[in-house]
């Protein structure tokens, strides 16, 4: 063979063999590119932060790792989901690129920051502990608006606490602050005695009545004397009747001693409630007292005699039940 031949013929041997290697190649990369992932219904891949650092959700799900790791991709904290069988590539780009799934997360009213925790971290990555914990100031405490909001998965519980201080700037509009500005109340101030409302009436038809009460008695300077506050001063809403005891126990939080409104709330109020209160029904109601019937509604006085006789009925009620505590 001449040497011509030769070098022609190792050419031809050569190109067979790259164009075998190249198909081979592609027919690895096709086969990895598109591998089947997942089931024949919704399924989830949840990568919390620290698996995204530190790539350790890959060990689950090596499928789409070899995509990731062949592409020199990196990962991203949240939680994928796919209605059905895909590819390992497409399940590898939304990695890839962040493209994970927003969920609802109802942030409750509640009488404690527990109860919102244990709700809230049902949803998201952040676990019960550290959200009471950032929650847990009273500064962030009567900011927080009930509602439902689109989160991430992945959000920790600082990253709560910041989108729920940002819902309440949003929540407070220059025509709620101008309304508590002109009934002489901070924001906070609002939040207070909308909980105290709440606690009071579970009845949101006679809310606004019950606000504007209350803002009465504030606006001649009379106690408050409402039995919320006493019960959460004593730490126990499981009370059904107050005694004359109860009235002098020592807490900022007792109205029937302290002059004014509570430091703070006494439960994360609904949003409603706080809309109660800024749009208080005018009227000259100073008394309350709960009707004996059964309704879950009140009974409202202008004068102090007809308020006795009012408080006289629900005792005698209270007696019949055989209820003394």
């Amino acid at each position: 063979m001449t040497l011509k031949r030769w070098v022609r013929a190792t050419l031809i041997v050569g190109t067979i063999v790259s164009a075998g290697l190249a198909a081979s190649y592609a027919w690895f990369y096709y086969k990895m590119w598109n591998r089947p992932v997942g089931s024949d219904n919704v399924w989830c891949i949840e990568i919390t932060p620290s698996e995204a650092r530190s790539d350790e959700w890959m060990a689950r799900h090596p499928e789409i790792a070899s995509v990731i790791q062949w592409r020199r991709w990196s990962s991203y904290a949240g939680r994928y989901c796919e209605n059905g069988i895909t590819s390992a590539h497409q399940v590898a780009r939304r990695i890839a690129t962040g493209q994970r799934e927003e969920i609802t997360v109802t942030v409750p009213a509640k009488r404690s920051v527990q109860e919102v925790a244990s709700v809230i971290a049902a949803k998201i990555f952040a676990d019960s502990a550290s959200i009471v914990q950032i929650l847990s100031p009273d500064s962030v405490q009567w900011q927080i608006v009930p509602n439902t909001y689109n989160m991430y998965w992945e959000t920790d519980a600082s990253e709560l606490r910041t989108r729920l201080l940002t819902e309440s700037q949003k929540w407070w509009t220059r025509k709620r602050m101008d309304q508590a500005w002109k009934m002489g109340l901070s924001q906070k101030e609002v939040v207070t005695l909308a909980s105290i409302v709440q606690e009071e009436t579970a009845n949101k038809a006679e809310a606004k009545t019950v606000a504007g009460l209350y803002l009465n008695r504030l606006n001649r300077g009379m106690l408050l004397q409402a039995d919320p506050t006493l019960k959460f001063a004593l730490g126990d809403w499981s009370i059904q009747r107050l005694l004359d005891k109860d009235k002098n126990v020592a807490s900022p939080y007792n109205t029937y001693r302290n002059q004014g409104l509570p430091p703070g709330p006494i439960r994360i109020p609904d949003a409603y409630y706080m809309e109660a209160v800024l749009n208080a029904e005018s009227h000259n109601y100073l008394y309350m007292c709960a009707k004996p019937d059964g309704s879950g509604t009140h009974a409202f006085a202008h004068y102090y005699s007809q308020h006795l006789k009012n408080a006289r009925a629900w005792q005698n009620m209270l007696n019949r039940e055989r209820i003394y505590r």
